[in-house]
């Protein structure tokens, strides 16, 4: 009998322990600040099915923008406690290239905040030598737009300086500007001179991987020095997001279904390791708490 009860009982302390295994070994909650939910994705996965991913990843609060804008309401529909949707200027087919000389983009915009199921603006593109300026009417109207409704602006450059966003940020300092990729190619030392001059910006540190801009780890895997101790310095100013478009970076494949979301677990994985290699503090701040502040949303309870 005592034989029978031992057994029970370190079976029993077998199965709590796998728990507790199972429970430790979770990847932490993770805020996702930048996520796309494209026409070309939705004819791979369903919003349904995005969502679901996003659960099953530990992703507490996440940000989508789209092309067109209103598909990624599709994804804060359906959890409107824990995604925000961000309005693009791409609202219809045709303009993702020449949107800011469509004056319709503005009317379409204020209606869409109104509406209040917008918490930000985004993702707008300035190309350097291809558009739109700085002045450009529409482009200063959506920053407008962004001040009268209080609502954050992601704003991705292609520049070779941290000088080209300077303007922007500086004749505009109630703008509050999340930087795309953090200036993409950008490195340490600009950006902590654009930090220094504005204070109104964030950094968002998607895309920073060897898929598409190109990553800050060595080839074991190792954070780099110099992006650590700028990453640590500004703690307090950086964000972190996967951006699931995988056809951006492959030209030839723009007329097939952007496949991004079936890499999500292989650029999350990405963003884990390396932050998982600085001082916990700021893990926290990366992953989570940083977005919670910004956007003013505690977001949803792990599963």
């Amino acid at each position: 009998m005592w034989f029978r009860r031992a057994v029970i009982i370190l079976g029993s302390l077998v199965m709590l322990q796998g728990c507790a295994l199972q429970k430790t070994s979770q990847a932490p909650a993770f805020a996702d600040i930048h996520l796309h939910y494209n026409w070309d994705h939705s004819e791979y996965i369903s919003a349904e099915e995005v969502v679901e991913k996003l659960r099953r990843n530990n992703v507490v609060l996440a940000v989508v923008s789209s092309v067109p804008s209103d598909y990624a309401v599709r994804l804060a529909a359906l959890e409107p406690d824990w995604i925000v949707a961000f309005y693009s200027p791409y609202y219809q087919a045709g303009n993702r290239h020449d949107w800011y000389f469509d004056k319709g983009v503005l009317s379409a915009t204020r209606l869409a905040l109104e509406s209040g199921k917008y918490g930000g603006l985004g993702e707008v593109h300035l190309v350097a030598g291809i558009g739109p300026r700085r002045d450009n009417p529409v482009f200063m109207g959506l920053i407008e737009l962004a001040r009268e409704f209080n609502v954050p602006m992601l704003l991705h450059t292609d520049a070779s300086s941290y000088r080209y966003l300077l303007p922007i940020c500086r004749d505009n300092p109630d703008l509050r500007i999340l930087w795309a990729h953090a200036g993409g190619i950008l490195d340490p030392p600009q950006l902590s001179l654009l930090l220094t001059e504005c204070d109104n910006v964030w950094l968002d540190l998607a895309a920073r991987d060897p898929w598409h801009y190109g990553g800050f780890v060595d080839d074991n895997g190792d954070l780099d020095p110099t992006w650590q101790e700028f990453i640590i310095t500004n703690q307090d100013k950086i964000m972190v997001g996967t951006d699931p478009v995988w056809n951006a970076h492959q030209m030839y494949k723009w007329y097939e279904a952007d496949q991004g979301w079936k890499h999500y677990e292989q650029l999350l994985d990405y963003h884990h390791a390396w932050i998982a290699q600085l001082p916990m503090n700021v893990q926290q701040k990366l992953r989570l708490t940083n977005a919670q502040v910004y956007f003013n949303r505690s977001g949803r309870e792990i599963d």
